[in-house]
């Protein structure tokens, strides 16, 4: 990646890789955000995750609820809350996740995908996590989300709108391409 996209994408990383290192506790209006939105099966998965990933879920489940308004759809709610929770799957804390992402932005993405090692399960976290929360039962815009929401070219086929893609990746932080 080069231009403006990529000094954008490194300030999210950098970001990310604070907030992990000091990730605070969920208070209960955030726990109760959490549990009225997703269901019993859902919040399984959730829960699954680490105290850092559960804190950018709920920061990036707000953010979307605020750019889609009053009444925003739960299932646009849950996909927010829910689209990383294959993270859980790889294994690794902060340091060994910011390693991955590094090697894979070295080697391609593409390519740290098909590795049989912890970077390529992490690379691999969206298809995990849509895999878990298939097999739990969650709604399917959250499994479609989970599975497309680092792969743009995946969005048509997710039968969520893309505006609502839109919004969904603006609240996980992820910069609009071009």
């Amino acid at each position: 990646m080069s231009g403006p996209g990529r000094g954008a994408r490194l300030g999210h990383l950098v970001g990310r890789f604070a907030g992990s290192l000091r990730a605070p506790r969920l208070g209960a209006a955030d726990l109760a955000f959490v549990h009225d939105a997703l269901a019993p099966a859902e919040l399984e998965c959730w829960n699954r995750l680490g105290r850092a990933d559960r804190a950018e879920a709920v920061a990036t489940a707000r953010a979307a609820a605020r750019a889609l308004g009053p009444g925003a759809d739960p299932r646009w709610v849950a996909a927010a809350l829910l689209h990383d929770v294959g993270k859980a799957e790889t294994g690794l804390g902060t340091v060994g996740r910011s390693l991955a992402t590094v090697a894979a932005g070295a080697a391609s993405h593409g390519r740290a995908r098909s590795w049989p090692n912890a970077v390529g399960r992490y690379v691999n976290h969206d298809e995990l996590g849509a895999r878990r929360l298939a097999a739990a039962g969650a709604r399917p815009e959250a499994v479609a989300w989970a599975r497309a929401h680092h792969r743009r070219d995946l969005w048509p086929g997710t039968g969520i709108p893309p505006e609502i893609c839109e919004i969904l990746a603006a609240a996980d932080g992820e910069s609009r391409p071009g």
